[in-house]
């Protein structure tokens, strides 16, 4: 009788949390998962292998525009006959007013293999919590499914764009100073390096939205990054070796395609498909795994 008495008062007075009827902000929830996102430390090191790859990359390919440009002034000769066979498209190689265009573009040089580690970082930022079963508590303690989304959808848009935008200036300034004097000289830094640097931005920060729509669609940090793989790289290979016209046509609209268009440096005005147009089915391209991430995110059970 004592005992009962005893537990049932030590049970009454137990004191209640004064955050018991507290919910989660929007605010609160961006902030929650910027923190996951943050302490994430497989973030950190891939975040530092894309910085390696395009910084690198850059490098190798400023020494390479170096070697050019010896080559067009020893061996002019040489320069002409490579020009006529690399047809009009390719001439612009073969003239230094040409490699001083490809210069301004120094800080994009390594976008091709880095925009797959963008993605991959966003699938593993939502992949990994399915996979350590992590989301049952997520979804506890914002049951609210779409704003957990939308949080994360936020986290790795920003995270996409700053590291896309600083990465590209790293990679320019650390790049250029090895030009030879030839190239370097004619180097106008204010000729639009720094859109140049925003495209890759925006490419990256849609990136980040394939990855994270293929890592919530898949639920696995391995198969959401062998989709990616497949989009930006294997397609890409396969409708290059098609020979059939409709082929032909779709290969300009792939994604990788149009991730070059955004990021290439004083792209044509004539040219097929234009900056606007290329972010905008680019966008397509990221939006719709976003969205069907979303829709499998908010709608189906998490085991």
């Amino acid at each position: 009788m004592t005992t009962t008495t005893s537990t049932a008062s030590r049970t009454s007075i137990a004191p209640r949390s004064a955050y018991a009827d507290k919910k989660l902000s929007f605010f609160g929830t961006v902030r929650s998962e910027a923190l996951k996102f943050r302490t994430l430390t497989t973030n950190w090191v891939m975040t530092l292998i894309v910085g390696v790859v395009m910084i690198g990359l850059a490098l190798l390919f400023a020494m390479n525009l170096n070697s050019q440009a010896d080559m067009l002034r020893d061996n002019p000769q040489m320069a002409a006959e490579m020009a006529a066979q690399a047809g009009e498209d390719g001439a612009s190689y073969f003239t230094i007013d040409g490699l001083v265009h490809y210069a301004h573009g120094l800080g994009a040089s390594g976008t091709m293999l880095a925009n797959m580690l963008i993605a991959s970082i966003a699938v593993v930022f939502v992949a990994s919590e399915y996979a350590t079963r992590a989301i049952g508590t997520t979804l506890t303690v914002v049951p609210r499914r779409s704003m957990v989304y939308v949080a994360k959808f936020l986290v790795v848009s920003v995270f996409g764009f700053l590291t896309g935008f600083v990465v590209a200036a790293l990679s320019y300034f650390a790049s250029t100073p090895i030009l030879n004097e030839e190239l370097s000289s004619k180097i106008d830094f204010s000729s639009g390096a720094v859109m140049n640097w925003l495209g890759v931005a925006i490419y990256f920060m849609l990136m980040a939205w394939m990855g994270l729509g293929f890592g919530a669609l898949l639920r696995s940090n391995a198969g959401g990054v062998v989709l990616v793989v497949v989009l930006m790289f294997v397609m890409q290979i396969i409708f290059s070796t098609l020979q059939f016209d409709w082929a032909t046509d779709f290969a300009p609209y792939l994604p990788a395609s149009l991730g070059n268009n955004i990021t290439s440096y004083g792209l044509p005005e004539d040219a097929e498909i234009g900056y606007q147009e290329s972010g905008a089915w680019l966008a397509l391209w990221a939006g719709v795994p976003a969205l069907l991430g979303y829709l499998r995110f908010a709608f189906t059970d998490t085991k």
